[in-house]
């Protein structure tokens, strides 16, 4: 896909404000001036943290008493196993990497938004998800798989945003771990890390962590 840039730190610090990147900083203790650009500010936090020691410290930006739930939030490690059809979507022209995972829920679908969907389907980097809340299930095969091609399963026509099929399959959500079983990406396995739920909506995002 053109205008994909495959950079898995910078992928993951983007999904975060100058503050919650300066919070980031001293928490990791890093001896750094904070710049007054958000870009600068995350170049210069890849040149001293790895990214193992990113996600470590994304892991806690967000801390919540431990044993407790965020109030008025059912996040995805609390309902029961789920199992069903999944497809991957892309839907931006202008941002080429965001995308769609929509999980087969009974009667409808859910829709998490991906960060970065590439990254995601290579099942080796950590990815930002956010729930995007429940969608008519006619909108699980409702995308192009080629320009002015709809997927033969589909019940529905496509949004206006002409969503593109990037990969499709089954999945299990259990216990905080979700996994997949897809066409062309074959095995996906995640554990889901609350991050915190986000102001306003009451819906959660998460980080994805990769399962070897």
């Amino acid at each position: 896909m053109q205008g994909i840039h495959l950079q898995p730190a910078q992928n993951l610090l983007e999904n975060f404000t100058r503050a919650e990147l300066a919070r980031l900083v001293r928490r990791a203790k890093l001896d750094l001036e904070i710049p007054r650009s958000r870009a600068a500010l995350i170049n210069a936090i890849t040149r001293y943290l790895s990214l193992d020691d990113i996600v470590d410290a994304i892991s806690g930006l967000f801390p919540r008493p431990k044993g407790r739930r965020v109030k008025g939030l059912v996040g995805l490690d609390q309902l029961p196993p789920l199992h069903g059809d999944a497809t991957v979507q892309v839907y931006s022209p202008s941002k080429p990497a965001l995308g769609l995972l929509l999980l087969e829920h009974g009667a409808a679908c859910r829709a998490l938004a991906l960060s970065n969907a590439p990254l995601f389907l290579e099942n080796r980097w950590p990815v930002v998800l956010r729930d995007a809340g429940m969608l008519p299930r006619t909108r699980l095969y409702a995308a192009f798989t080629r320009p002015g091609q709809v997927h033969p399963d589909a019940e529905a026509a496509p949004p206006r945003s002409k969503p593109f099929m990037l990969d499709e399959g089954e999945y299990q959500l259990r216990n905080s771990r979700l996994r997949l079983e897809l066409k062309h990406s074959g095995p996906l396995s995640f554990h889901l890390v609350l991050l915190r739920a986000r102001p306003g909506t009451g819906r959660a995002e998460y980080l994805l962590e990769p399962i070897a």
